[in-house]
């Protein structure tokens, strides 16, 4: 879901090259594209590859598409919590594939948009109901209000492409309650920002 905040949604075309956003999990690349590009030579040296390689792809004049595939593949990224703390933020602040100064812009907007609302609602409303009631705490609440509407309209508008089964448990019902986890996410992308892995998956760096 970060993701959607940063960059357009799966099928926009159109995009400027260092916004193209790509998934390693489900990559296809013409044959002839990837030889002249020097096959992986250009990402190499990237934690996000598959992100780097769209990019320069873009950057050289080629067509890249972001799209739904959830209806091609089925794919199941981690194992659990602790798995998932651990390798998922390997590269989804996307440094190597992005400018120091869309970096930061990237973590400022993923902080106020994703990560505050979710905290900082609870708290204005009670300080509403303490008769703190002036004009700017009303137009701060109704701000975050807003964005956490629109979390959960985003959360509805991608949950097609999440698999959860046929029979209704609790793992399909956590889906639901993600954006509480929504703080974490944006801590993780921040310390994966500031550090450089040093394994994935078993392998030292």
């Amino acid at each position: 879901m970060t993701l959607l905040y940063r960059f357009d949604a799966a099928g926009v075309r159109g995009q400027d090259p260092q916004r193209v956003m790509a998934n390693g999990q489900c990559f296809l690349c013409r044959r002839s594209v990837l030889a002249a590009l020097d096959g992986y030579s250009g990402a190499k040296g990237s934690f996000c590859d598959d992100v780097t390689l769209a990019r320069l792809a873009a950057t050289k004049g080629y067509r890249v598409g972001f799209l739904d595939g959830a209806k091609l593949i089925r794919v199941r990224m981690y194992e659990g919590l602790k798995e998932t703390w651990r390798e998922w933020g390997r590269s989804l602040d996307l440094k190597d594939a992005s400018y120091q100064g869309q970096l930061w812009g990237d973590l400022a907007l993923l902080a106020l948009t994703q990560g505050l609302p979710i905290i900082i609602t609870p708290l204005l409303l009670t300080a509403l109901i303490f008769g703190y009631n002036f004009l700017s705490l009303q137009i701060v609440l109704t701000l975050n209000l807003l964005l956490l509407l629109i979390r959960f309209a985003l959360l509805l508008a991608v949950s097609p492409s999440y698999y959860r089964g046929e029979k209704v448990n609790l793992s399909s019902g956590l889906f639901w309650l993600s954006p509480l986890a929504d703080p974490l996410a944006v801590i993780r992308i921040f310390i994966s920002a500031f550090t450089r892995p040093q394994s994935w998956r078993g392998r030292l760096y």
